[in-house]
């Protein structure tokens, strides 16, 4: 299962004013205004707040769309484990570590056609709007009657803190990682089925109608990794992520059209044959979700376009 990390909030892709190729050459006359935009103003990306009852979509997603509720449980752990550093940290009286913060973190082989039509490809949204975050972690500090972590330099306490947090992050993830993990393989054999390569063969003719010459999907996933390193201005950088994204969402509609409900057929056969594990699952996953949110101050959420 392919999941691509993107390293900062507002890094994007594509084209700035010249046209680019899988291979890193450019082409004139190709800009980011001549890319698809989405339609009606760009509002930043939401995030909805609840804890949902049905644990299908967050364990064993098979649409773009459920792919939300996935990012929100992968974003909730590394929120419980974000949380344990800091409390660590407070308690030794040492600085925070450099950590990525919690983001909720997209998947390539389940691509949410809507979201990257508006935000582009390469937008990872926060777990915490940032002033909610400095503000629980404020609170928490007032009410320890101790400043934020911004405590002596001590790189074995800091290290003692990390692992703690993993470990708590990975007692977490062990109540629904081995069954997710077996639902995985799935999902990426669903690329195989002969109805999805001929849909994806289609690709490259449909990008190239908005100036995007690749020779395939590894291609163009190449090829916004490389110009994101090469865009410095921001919103120069936003407008061609979005321009780029409205132009890969029409493009892999088709694709996703023929792949959604092989997925879905898939899962149905797949919940009948680990019915037993699913039970189970159901009966530990949410109350440990519950207890966790009441234990450090944090609210499971998932994110909306």
């Amino acid at each position: 299962m392919k999941k691509r990390r993107i390293i900062a909030a507002v890094l994007s892709a594509v084209v700035a004013s010249t046209g680019l190729t899988a291979c890193g050459a450019s082409a004139p006359g190709l800009s980011a205004s001549s890319l698809p935009a989405p339609s009606g103003v760009v509002s930043p990306p939401g995030v909805r707040k609840g804890v949902p009852q049905d644990i299908t979509a967050m364990v064993l997603p098979a649409t773009g769309v459920d792919t939300r509720l996935t990012r929100g449980l992968d974003g909730f752990a590394q929120a419980v484990g974000h949380a344990r550093l800091r409390e660590c940290v407070q308690r030794q009286g040492v600085g925070l570590p450099e950590v990525a913060p919690p983001a909720y973190i997209g998947w390539s082989d389940l691509p949410d056609l809507e979201f990257i039509g508006r935000h582009g490809l390469t937008l990872n949204v926060p777990v915490l709007p940032e002033a909610e975050a400095e503000a629980k972690a404020e609170a928490k500090a007032e009410a320890a009657d101790s400043p934020d972590p911004v405590g002596r330099n001590d790189p074995a306490a800091q290290r003692r803190c990390g692992q703690d947090a993993q470990n708590v992050t990975r007692e977490f993830k062990d109540l629904y990682s081995p069954l997710q993990s077996q639902w995985w393989p799935e999902v990426s054999a669903v690329r195989d089925d002969p109805r999805i390569r001929e849909a994806l063969r289609g690709l490259p003719g449909c990008l190239e109608r908005y100036g995007i010459r690749v020779d395939d999907q590894n291609g163009f996933f190449a090829l916004v990794d490389r110009t994101v390193q090469g865009i410095e201005d921001a919103d120069e950088a936003a407008r061609a992520d979005r321009g780029l994204g409205a132009a890969y969402s029409t493009c892999m509609a088709p694709v996703e059209a023929a792949r959604e409900p092989l997925l879905v057929k898939r899962r149905t056969a797949f919940q009948a044959s680990h019915r037993d594990e699913l039970l189970a699952l159901r009966r530990t996953l949410l109350p440990r979700i519950r207890e966790l949110e009441r234990r450090y101050g944090l609210s499971f959420a998932h994110p909306v376009p």
